[in-house]
């Protein structure tokens, strides 16, 4: 009898094409029965990982990148959701209930000048930061952008104002007021500098108002 020898041949290049196709990848596919759909997604972010590091990572280390990188995410986000829209990180006006009024003396009744600077002369930044607060409702009610009622919270005032370009610096003046005025925060000679510019501010952006 005589034997012959083994003469199958395989294409080495068609062999390697199969093995990088994903579609031929049965073990893994097995792999993935019974597990969570964490550990599958986790699988699948390793193997991506090593595409793109050219299998750098270890797969021990796959859970704190995704984790950290699911954090980057969403405190980009939530910043970008800040500077576009800060109205959504603050109480809505439907729930807000604020236990005071913004103030009872009437607005357009106040001698600004006057009572900034006594309260200057004085050295009262708590009184010379709020009348600046109330200064700039007046100017904002002269110039038609709210409509100014004795009664009314600082977080309703922010709601009527539909200028974008006015609501960012009235949202970080009503801030500083709140703070100063019901959150225990020391008012100083800084804070009312920069209470004032904001102030001038928004009276350049709406064209001047009460001087």
């Amino acid at each position: 009898m005589i034997f012959r020898a083994d003469t199958i041949a395989y294409d080495t290049g068609k062999i390697a094409g199969y093995q990088a196709d994903s579609r031929f990848d049965y073990n893994s596919q097995l792999e993935m029965t019974g597990l969570s759909w964490f550990e599958i997604v986790s699988k699948w972010f390793n193997r991506m990982i090593n595409s793109i590091f050219s299998g750098r990572i270890e797969e021990e280390y796959t859970t704190p990148v995704m984790i950290a990188l699911f954090l980057i995410a969403l405190v980009s986000v939530l910043v970008f959701l800040y500077r576009k829209r800060p109205e959504l990180f603050m109480r809505s006006r439907k729930t807000a209930t604020l236990p005071y009024d913004t103030e009872e003396e009437n607005i357009h009744k106040i001698d600004f000048d006057r009572e900034i600077s006594g309260a200057l002369d004085s050295g009262d930044y708590r009184l010379a930061i709020r009348m600046i607060y109330l200064h700039t409702l007046r100017i904002l009610s002269d110039g038609k952008l709210i409509d100014w009622q004795i009664h009314k919270t600082p977080t309703e005032y922010f709601y009527e104002i539909k200028n974008s370009d006015v609501k960012r610096p009235f949202r970080e003046l009503t801030t500083h007021f709140l703070q100063i005025r019901y959150g225990n925060y020391a008012a100083s000679p800084e804070l009312f500098e920069t209470v004032s510019r904001i102030r001038e501010n928004i009276k350049e952006l709406i064209g001047g108002g009460d001087g």
